[in-house]
């Protein structure tokens, strides 16, 4: 699947000249995270809530604090590429330029997870939307169900279910898939499969510390391999000890 096909077409965008306070309403009125920057049709930098945050001169202009130094992604990219993307540079969404570099939309972590669900074929399930259907489950009857489905596709599939603080989350997340993927033969004991659960972990995890950074929490983890590559979507709640935070989920690939 094209990242065409999963981005937000509709892009709210702002000059260069637009005040903090302004950018400030837009986000809060759209319930979106980041604006685009156009000057003379070009996009020219992007402003998220997280930059605005720390500057307090509501009569500021956006020219002053957004970033310049752009990252774009073409719209006939696929959304592995975009999911890489986004883990690699460790932000939530860029913006989608077409052949002429023209603004056509814009694409986020959210989008990615979306289109990765709606990305099942006639024939079978891909392993990424697979993992995301089986890690959502909440009763034993329900996840025999999609084990037995998955599985009926010929695909590798494994479960496990783990938690811890901030500080613990990655190294837990990375150790419990990798032990689980290795008992139930979804990978071989060996360095390069090790490897690409781990990739793949990583990925799903950057979107999540992105959205609550800093927070320990809660998930249940599923691994699916087939067609070459190996999925693994993570789904759960971040908190702390005095309040549990919302339901997140997100998905990571790799090629094995």
């Amino acid at each position: 699947m094209l990242v065409e096909k999963i981005m937000t077409k509709q892009v709210v965008t702002v000059n260069p000249s637009t005040t903090i306070e302004e950018a400030e309403r837009l986000l809060d009125a759209n319930d979106i995270g980041r604006l685009v920057v156009i000057d003379d049709e070009e996009v020219v930098g992007i402003i998220t809530d997280g930059d605005l945050v720390q500057h307090h001169d509501l009569n500021n202009t956006i020219s002053n604090v957004m970033e310049t130094d752009l990252i774009t992604i073409r719209n006939n990219k696929s959304i592995q590429e975009a999911a890489q993307l986004l883990s690699d540079h460790r932000i939530g969404g860029v913006p989608v330029l077409d052949n002429v570099k023209k603004l056509v939309g814009i694409v986020t972590a959210e989008d990615i997870v979306a289109g990765y669900v709606r990305e099942e074929q006639v024939e079978k399930l891909s392993p990424e939307s697979s993992a995301i259907y089986l890690s959502m489950t909440r009763s034993r009857e329900y996840e025999d169900y999609w084990l037995d489905k998955i599985k009926g596709y010929g695909y590798q599939v494994a479960i496990t279910q783990t938690g811890a603080n901030a500080e613990n989350l990655p190294i837990k997340l990375r150790e419990s898939t990798t032990v689980a993927a290795i008992a139930r033969g979804v990978i071989k004991e060996n360095l390069r499969e090790k490897m690409a659960v781990s990739n793949a972990v990583k990925d799903a995890y950057t979107q999540l510390e992105l959205v609550n950074p800093g927070l320990g929490g809660g998930f249940k983890v599923a691994i699916v391999r087939g067609r070459g590559r190996l999925a693994v979507s993570v789904f759960g709640k971040f908190g702390h000890a005095l309040v549990d935070g919302p339901e997140q989920l997100a998905v990571g690939m790799s090629v094995v």
